[in-house]
């Protein structure tokens, strides 16, 4: 899915109608990803979007536009956009009035997709199968996906890196085999340790199973959150000295 083009908030706005339109648009393709609950990318950009629009009024919000005077910036770097000597009052005063505008609009999206994200998270558990072994940075996840009756087998890599100064826990992930569930009887986690004997070739690796009865979209909702969880997991496993 195309992201929302920034540049429909930035000077020189030349038609503020045409701009909203096209604002409604996306916003309404957002919508209509959230209510088939398919989370991702919406939800990604919404923050983005978001978070550009909280920091351009933060800047402006002493500012008082006269129509007397210009005001002038120097470079200002916001989520990516750079916003370089704004443009004289009329300009920043319909920028600010455009951001203000969507700002309700994205903030009713971003509650949706926020309920939605909580949602998945509750009713989701990652589980050890065996006993933590010392090195959990690396090994396998047992995942459903109720939504296409298929079982998941996921190779994982935990790795920290710095951001700003502070470490930054990610997470690789690479899908090694997926088979149809099983209507015999075997448990998830039977049938997933057997393909690890079958598929994985790590050795003595930690091995989790995401236990949930939910069928939401696993691309768009599941899987990401799944992934979140689990690096929660690893980390509290961390924190506890396991």
């Amino acid at each position: 899915m195309q992201a929302l083009d920034l540049e429909c908030f930035l000077p020189p706005i030349e038609d503020k109608e045409l701009n909203q339109y096209k604002i409604l648009a996306k916003l309404k393709e957002y919508s209509k990803q959230l209510h088939t609950n398919k989370l991702y990318p919406s939800f990604a950009q919404l923050n983005l979007i978001n978070n550009f629009m909280d920091s351009f009024l933060a800047k402006y919000r002493n500012v008082t536009i006269s129509t007397s005077s210009k005001i002038k910036t120097s470079s200002v770097k916001t989520s990516g956009v750079n916003i370089v000597n704004a443009a004289e009052d009329e300009d920043t005063l319909e920028m600010i009035e455009i951001i203000k505008w969507a700002k309700s609009l994205v903030g009713s999206l971003l509650d949706e997709g926020i309920a939605i994200y909580d949602f998945v998270f509750e009713n989701i558990s990652i589980d050890a199968v065996k006993p933590q072994p010392a090195y959990k940075d690396e090994g396998y996840i047992i995942v459903p996906d109720y939504k296409n009756l298929q079982l998941l087998l996921i190779e994982y890599l935990s790795s920290l890196f710095s951001s700003n100064n502070k470490p930054v826990q990610s997470l690789k992930t690479k899908l090694l085999t997926q088979v149809a569930l099983d209507n015999t009887g075997s448990s998830i986690k039977e049938t997933g340790l057997n393909l690890i004997s079958r598929f994985g070739n790590l050795v003595n690796p930690a091995v989790y199973v995401c236990n949930t009865d939910l069928d939401f979209p696993f691309r768009e909702t599941l899987f990401p959150i799944v992934k979140s969880k689990l690096l929660s997991t690893l980390a509290n496993y961390s924190s506890k000295g396991y």
